[in-house]
């Protein structure tokens, strides 16, 4: 029975759907001379890291916003949930502070209903974020975020690696295939959520955790000062 689940549910979906449900320092190997040009334009770039015997997948994209505003989005898993990765069901907080947090997320997956993983993330100084899993489905999961400012602190380029040993014996190189396919779409969606916030005037996620609210005064910040420029401009018309 267990044999004929795992010929029937890819591997290479299973990675795609995990890596697009989750809330990464790293460079991508292959043509270094154009990854800067290719970001500038707007593309994420995939590529891999090695530490020691793992490979983790790697994606870098360009948001148009300094790191202190992409970072209280970019950590807060209720945005995730339902706007950057619509199979995200469910969050529960299980250990909350401003330097380290543990989720229960609850994940709608193809043929496993309410697949369920416990992650635990660590929050250095608004700029990076290392995770690993701690219980649930997989057998190993961890990754890391990284910031860092670009054209003088008025954007940010984004670094996300990530690992996954989803505990049935499938080659990683079929993992790291359907890792690669979908994180570009999870990272362009991050990049369209921090600009619907900043640009748009969606509302930001009211539920949100410490580790976020490091740098959540900027978005309530920026929100009221373009209202405020929105009202001078229409009292001059």
């Amino acid at each position: 029975m267990k044999s004929l689940f795992f010929r029937r549910f890819s591997p290479v979906l299973f990675a795609a759907i995990v890596i697009s449900a989750l809330p990464l320092s790293a460079r991508n190997i292959g043509a270094p001379n154009n990854i800067e040009e290719r970001l500038d334009r707007g593309e994420v770039v995939v590529g891999m890291q090695e530490d020691g015997p793992t490979k983790f997948v790697t994606g870098s994209v360009v948001i148009n916003e300094p790191p202190d505003k992409v970072w209280p989005i970019m950590v807060n898993p209720f945005e995730f949930r339902g706007k950057i990765s619509p199979r995200m069901k469910e969050v529960e907080v299980v250990k909350d502070q401003a330097d380290l947090s543990i989720l229960k997320v609850t994940l709608d997956v193809i043929l496993i209903p309410h697949f369920t993983y416990v992650v635990e993330s660590r929050y250095e100084n608004g700029e990076r974020v290392d995770f690993r899993r701690v219980g649930g489905t997989l057998k190993d999961f961890r990754g890391s975020w990284q910031m860092s400012p670009k054209h003088n602190g008025t954007q940010t380029e984004l670094t996300y690696a990530m690992y996954i040993d989803p505990g049935f014996p499938v080659p990683q190189w079929i993992i790291r295939e359907g890792v690669k396919s979908e994180l570009p779409k999870t990272l362009l969606a991050l990049r369209k959520r921090v600009n619907a916030v900043y640009h748009r005037s969606e509302a930001p996620e009211a539920h949100t955790i410490l580790a976020a609210m490091i740098h959540r005064a900027t978005v309530a910040t920026h929100r009221a000062a373009s209202a405020i420029a929105a009202t001078a401009v229409a009292e001059t018309e």
